[in-house]
């Protein structure tokens, strides 16, 4: 089954809709800016400044930098413009190689990948100890949210308010949610309302449905349930007198 899964996602992972000049699935770009997406690589946390959010994304199974070229720039870019002072984006990227083959494995990703991402996780905490935490994960890159997420340490963990997560391959074996994370600050999308819905999300190899997330309307949900979370948090901050 596992075997299954991993061809019919090779076969399908050129549909996930790439900005032209892309290069391709799996070709890095480093820097790149797909349309008017924003750019596949983003670095702010391990190379910029302290920002008061930082958003960490985990792209899909052979996308291109450490954003992808689909989801990430698209939450980023509008987190971006919610937040414009306050927000870093970082993408999962070093040990995250975001292989086809790696969807077959038991987490659904590998180790070094779930690493990669807890790292920059605690990177915030301990090189920005002021900053509160979202992320987002696409495909294979929900599954490495759903394991580094739920293996963070509590005071880590309490810094990530909130995440989204895109045909979300752990979706039935982790009953739906992140485990051990509040499921009232995590927006799961399953492209229920496409026709077919997501399979992915029902433990099956991906079809049409897998791929329609830059197009069918859940990337401005996630945008807005993610800024409401931060406009929540920052607000709870700015309240503690201090």
């Amino acid at each position: 089954m596992r075997l299954f899964r991993i061809a019919a996602l090779a076969a399908g992972v050129s549909a996930i809709p790439q900005s032209k000049g892309s290069g391709g699935a799996g070709k890095v770009d480093p820097g790149g800016t797909r349309g008017n997406r924003g750019p596949n690589l983003e670095n702010d946390l391990m190379t910029g400044t302290c920002r008061d959010v930082f958003f960490i994304m985990a792209r899909a199974s052979s996308e291109a930098g450490n954003m992808g070229g689909s989801m990430g720039p698209i939450l980023c870019k509008g987190l971006r413009a919610a937040f414009p002072e306050k927000l870093g984006c970082q993408g999962v990227g070093g040990g995250y190689t975001a292989a086809l083959k790696d969807n077959g494995l038991a987490k659904g990703t590998t180790g070094v990948a779930i690493a990669e991402a807890q790292k920059m996780f605690t990177t915030v905490s301990t090189k920005c100890p002021n900053a509160i935490i979202i992320f987002g994960g696409y495909s294979q890159g929900a599954a490495v949210m759903h394991n580094a997420v739920t293996a963070l340490t509590p005071d880590v963990k309490k810094k990530a308010i909130a995440g989204v997560l895109f045909g979300d391959t752990r979706f039935v074996a982790d009953g739906g949610k992140i485990k051990d994370y509040p499921s009232e600050q995590t927006m799961i999308f399953c492209a229920k309302e496409s026709n077919p819905p997501d399979a992915t999300c029902q433990g099956k190899p991906p079809n049409a449905g897998h791929f329609v997330y830059t197009t069918n309307g859940d990337g401005p949900k996630a945008i807005a349930f993610l800024t409401e979370k931060v406009e929540t948090a920052l607000a709870g901050k700015s309240a503690v007198p201090g």
